[in-house]
């Protein structure tokens, strides 16, 4: 497991990622949750980075713990380029159950869809991305979660993602949270504090990012909420 750990480290740190588990913005948690059977959670955050702010509600049904269905509906407001939405379709298989093997691993597969300035929707990009969750110890205090991916954008050749993110609950119901994304396009780092006002069934999320990329340069506030097993 060390091996794998150290080999899995080194190729996040050369590469870069796509996907959405909150509280991250990327990074995708390849660990089942045992409750989460025919169950609705709804997420919801807003960017701001440099010119850019977005405002995203994301709706996921879980299935089963190794089965879940998410959509992404996000509008972005730039103020150089104007208004647009983009939409974002996920569907995740997790593999085993972190609860027996103290790891979990999956495969995350998602269609992109732009509508700019108010134009035809038309797809943005097909990605697969493998997240890969450690847990250390028996409780779930902390997480590190590792993702790998490709992405195939509209018209571009296609680009290799990776992410490496993790958690640590510092004292009751409250988690400090970290992630760095990187792909041939740009960075991004991300950190934050996500407290649970009802454990397991309602958080909020307060952090802080920065962002390095072709289309935004600059830093601002990550601000969210998530509802779950409803």
């Amino acid at each position: 497991m060390t091996r794998l750990l150290a080999a899995l480290t080194f190729a996040f740190l050369s590469l870069s990622a796509h996907a959405a588990d909150r509280p991250y913005v990327f990074a995708n948690s390849g660990a089942a949750e045992e409750d989460e059977e025919q169950v609705w959670s709804v997420e919801n955050w807003y960017r701001k980075a440099g010119r850019q702010a977005s405002l995203t509600v994301a709706p996921e049904y879980a299935f089963d713990p190794d089965n879940s269905l998410q959509a992404e509906f996000r509008r972005v407001v730039d103020r150089y380029n104007g208004n647009g939405h983009e939409l974002e379709i996920e569907f995740k298989h997790l593999f085993n159950r972190i609860a027996r093997e103290g790891w979990g691993w999956g495969v995350v597969l998602a269609l992109d869809m732009e509508r700019p300035k108010g134009g035809p929707w038309e797809r943005a990009a097909m990605s697969v991305s493998l997240p890969f969750t450690w847990q250390p110890g028996e409780a779930e205090t902390s997480r590190v979660h590792l993702n790998v991916g490709v992405a195939k954008p509209r018209e571009e050749r296609r680009v290799f993602t990776a992410v490496i993110a993790g958690e640590h609950e510092v004292w009751r119901r409250t988690s400090l949270f970290a992630e760095v994304a990187r792909d041939r396009e740009g960075t991004l780092q991300h950190a934050g504090v996500r407290h649970w006002l009802k454990r397991e069934r309602l958080a909020v999320d307060v952090a802080w990012q920065r962002v390095r990329s072709d289309e935004v340069r600059g830093s601002g506030v990550v601000l969210g909420i998530a509802w779950y097993d409803l």
